[in-house]
């Protein structure tokens, strides 16, 4: 297999550029790293475009490289760390190409998640994964960070491979619950006790905001607020870990 030893090869330059969310857009493609993450983005079916591994590490990724027809190409390690986002990469980096935009058709029973303006990558990555496993397979973006940078699809763990995002804003949400009698349920410190008596009333979203101003009036004043309950004294939770705590008590027991 020839070795790529060039820093101006075009697939790497390609490959490198994805690490910026204007060749992202640009190109249709994000960037899966590890073991793991390929791995899973095979199993799942998504379109591989190529996959770079390290030409001293080629041999552990064999079965990899034998279970996907996308192109392989075998790089130096500087080459590869020009590539990688990670530290310490493993040696493997597959592009792959981003999920068709698509408009989100109500179904009863759906769990849905709308995230507004979350600008932490991992508080996202974390978001996503937790959602995924709790079954919010519909999640609403509002102005957020870019899910397919390299660090959210990372921390996703995979997540990011069971959730259909819709990228959206403050009125087709509203538009959207209001003509199919979802309730939006308001993560903020003033709100109702998720824990205890707290009844849900029919189908509804989880509406987690941002990590310094919280939820946008523009879906507050149409919501019911709700809260996980801290000791007094004490600041809001981290985006990430209220997300999940409130998912996991409204549907854990589903699982």
């Amino acid at each position: 297999m020839e070795i790529i030893t060039s820093l101006d090869n075009t697939s790497v330059k390609q490959a490198r550029s994805l690490k910026e969310k204007k060749y992202r857009n640009y190109y249709g493609l994000f960037l899966v790293e590890g073991r793991k993450q390929v791995s899973e983005a095979i199993q799942k079916g998504l379109n591989i475009d190529k996959v770079f591994v390290d030409s001293k590490k080629a041999k552990q990724f064999e079965d990899l490289i034998y279970a996907t027809e996308a192109p392989i190409l075998a790089v130096t390690e500087a080459v590869f760390k020009s590539i990688s986002s990670t530290e310490t990469p493993q040696g493997i980096i597959a592009t792959v190409e981003m999920p068709a935009s698509k408009l989100y058709k109500y179904r009863v029973g759906d769990k849905l998640l709308v995230l507004d303006k979350i600008s932490d990558p991992g508080n996202m990555g974390t978001i996503i994964r937790t959602a995924a496993a709790c079954g919010f397979n519909q999640i609403f973006t509002i102005d957020c960070v870019d899910a397919y940078s390299p660090k959210v699809v990372r921390s996703s763990s995979g997540g990011l491979y069971n959730v259909n995002l819709y990228p959206t804003d403050y009125a087709e949400v509203v538009n959207v619950c209001k003509g199919n009698s979802i309730e939006l349920l308001i993560a903020d410190m003033h709100g109702e006790n998720i824990f205890g008596d707290f009844e849900i009333r029919g189908d509804y979203a989880i509406v987690i905001g941002n990590e310094g101003n919280g939820v946008s009036d523009n879906l507050t004043q149409y919501g019911r607020l709700i809260k996980v309950p801290m000791k007094q004294g004490l600041e809001s939770l981290n985006a990430g870990v209220s997300a999940s705590i409130i998912m996991y008590q409204l549907e854990g027991k589903n699982i």
